[in-house]
């Protein structure tokens, strides 16, 4: 059974031990709110909303092979967006339709704070096939 934990800000090199074992370029930080996944007590997904400014911003998103097209991405997610009012996020273009089942909406680069607007342009820059979406909770 598949189980949803927010980990502690002093737990994040769990998920750094995580990532390095699925070969996932990404890391925790101890700012980040971090939602994990876990089968019994192996983490097998997560994702991390990372403070830019006074903006979240949605990212490490990330579920073991094994456990894909269960929900899980989904679901981590959803628990995450109810932390804060309003999340951000640079979704490859092929996952849109995934993220819009889930809240999101497009927005234009121009349209975002510019904090994060230089982010997107440089992962742009890149190469990164993105786009911006944003999600606002019903409050």
């Amino acid at each position: 059974m598949i189980t949803y934990q927010l980990l502690p800000s002093i737990k994040s090199p769990l998920v750094n031990k995580y990532y390095k074992s699925h070969r996932v370029s990404s890391s925790a930080a101890s700012n980040n709110a971090i939602m994990v996944a876990r089968d019994n007590n192996d983490i097998v997904g997560v994702a991390r909303l990372a403070p830019i400014n006074s903006e979240w911003f949605l990212t490490g998103v990330h579920v073991d092979e094994q456990y894909r097209n269960a929900g899980i991405a989904g679901e981590l997610i959803n628990c995450l967006a109810k932390q804060q009012p309003v999340i951000y996020s640079f979704p490859y273009q092929h996952l849109v339709a995934f993220y819009q089942r889930l809240g999101f909406e497009l927005v234009t680069p121009d349209s975002i704070p510019c904090e994060l607007a230089q982010r997107f342009n440089a992962y742009v820059k890149q190469g990164r096939e993105i786009v911006v979406m944003i999600r606002k909770n019903k409050q």
